[in-house]
C-alpha cells in the first residue's frame, strides 16, 4: 500500500469552477505526499456535452503539474454514485482517501491538516471522518481542532474503515425510528430536517449521498474532527451547480479569506476521543439563526403560505450542505 494520501477531486461541467479549485490545490502544503485523482462525470444531456468536455480540457491540462490520474466517465452517474465509486476504489487501494468537489477552493492548510489528522485517527474507530469545513467555531479552543459527532460533505476525507459503513439502503431503519436519542442526535435537537431528507432519499424524491453517510456515521456514533478554522471556501453558490443555489447562506465570506495559512507545522489535536456538548450546541445554534434567517427573508409569489415556503427553502438549503 502506498504511503501516499490519495486525493480525490470529482467534477462535472464546471470548467472555471474547476480551474480555481485546482489553482488552489497547487497552492497547498503537502502536495508531493499525494497521489491525485481526477473524475469526470459524464454529461447527463447532449447539451452538456460542450461544458464537461471543456472541465475535461482543464483537467488534462492541470493533470501533469500533480501528477494526477485523470478518469472520464463515459456514462452520466450523478453526483452521488460517482462519488461513492471513486471513495470506495481509492479506499480499497489505499485504506484512506481526501475528497474536493471542484466548486471548492482549499486553503493551504487543508491538505496538511488532511493528512496529518488521518495519521493521527487511523486506529480510532470512533473517529470516522476528517472534516475541512467548520460552520460554527467554538470561541473556547486550545487545540487546532474539534470533534462532533456530525458529518460534513465539503472537504473531508476518511478511511476504509470508516466508509464501510455506507449503504445505499440504510440498516436497521426501523429501529432507528423508534430510537428517541438517535432521532434527537441526527436532526441536531430540531435544528434541521436530516430524518424528512433521509426519508426523502428512500423514496428517491433526491439524490443525497451526504445524508445517507451521516445516518451510517451517526448510527455507529461516530465523530468528525474539525479544524478550528475552516479550511474550504464552497464557490458553488453562484447559480452554476446541479445541486447548490446563489447565494451564501453559510456566511463564508470571501474566498481570499483561506488563502492564508492559519494552522502550525505541528498540529495539536484534542485529547482522547470525545466531543464537547457546548460545542454541538453551538452547531445547533448556529442553524437555528439560519432558520430565523430564512424565515425573514421574502419569498416568492405563488410559493402559498409563508411557513411552507420556509420549509422547502430550509431544506433545499440543508440538502446542498449535505450533499
Amino acid at each position: 500500500m502506498s504511503s501516499r494520501t490519495p486525493v480525490a477531486l470529482f467534477t462535472y461541467n464546471r470548467a472555471e469552477h474547476t480551474e480555481r479549485a485546482l489553482d488552489a490545490l497547487c497552492r497547498a502544503r503537502r502536495i508531493e505526499d499525494c497521489n491525485f485523482y481526477f473524475y469526470s462525470d459524464g454529461p447527463r444531456t447532449e447539451a452538456a456535452l460542450a461544458s464537461v468536455e471543456a472541465t475535461r480540457e482543464v483537467l488534462r491540462r492541470w493533470a501533469p503539474r500533480l501528477n494526477a490520474t485523470v478518469v472520464e466517465r463515459r456514462s452520466n452517474l450523478g453526483l452521488a454514485k460517482s462519488i461513492f465509486t471513486g471513495v470506495s476504489d481509492l479506499c480499497d487501494r489505499y485504506g484512506r482517501v481526501v475528497v474536493i468537489e471542484d466548486d471548492l477552493v482549499v486553503s493551504p492548510d487543508f491538505l496538511h491538516f488532511m493528512i496529518e489528522s488521518l495519521d493521527r485517527y487511523e486506529n480510532e474507530p470512533s473517529v470516522m471522518q476528517v472534516g475541512g469545513l467548520t460552520l460554527s467555531p467554538p470561541s473556547d479552543l486550545e487545540a487546532d481542532a474539534f470533534l462532533l459527532p456530525v458529518t460534513t460533505t465539503w472537504g473531508w476525507a476518511t478511511w476504509k474503515r470508516a466508509w464501510q459503513h455506507f449503504a445505499w439502503g440504510p440498516e436497521d431503519l426501523k429501529a432507528a425510528r423508534g430510537d428517541e436519542d438517535w432521532r434527537r442526535l441526527f436532526d441536531l435537537s430540531g435544528t434541521c430536517t436530516f430524518s424528512a431528507m433521509l426519508e426523502d432519499r428512500i423514496a428517491g424524491r433526491n439524490d443525497s449521498w451526504g445524508i445517507l453517510w451521516w445516518y451510517a456515521v451517526s448510527r455507529q456514533r461516530g465523530l468528525v474532527l474539525y479544524p478550528r478554522r475552516s479550511l474550504v471556501w464552497n464557490g458553488g453558490f453562484d447559480g452554476s451547480g446541479v445541486h447548490c443555489g446563489d447565494d451564501d447562506f453559510l456566511r463564508q465570506g470571501d474566498a481570499t479569506d483561506y488563502m492564508t495559512p492559519v494552522l502550525p507545522p505541528a498540529l495539536l489535536f484534542p485529547s482522547g476521543a470525545a466531543y464537547e456538548t457546548r460545542h454541538l450546541a453551538q452547531l445547533e445554534d448556529f442553524f437555528r439563526s439560519m432558520q430565523a434567517d430564512t424565515a425573514l427573508r421574502p419569498h416568492k409569489a405563488g410559493d402559498g403560505h409563508k411557513l411552507k415556503a420556509f420549509a422547502r427553502e430550509l431544506k433545499t438549503r440543508l440538502l446542498h450542505a449535505f450533499g
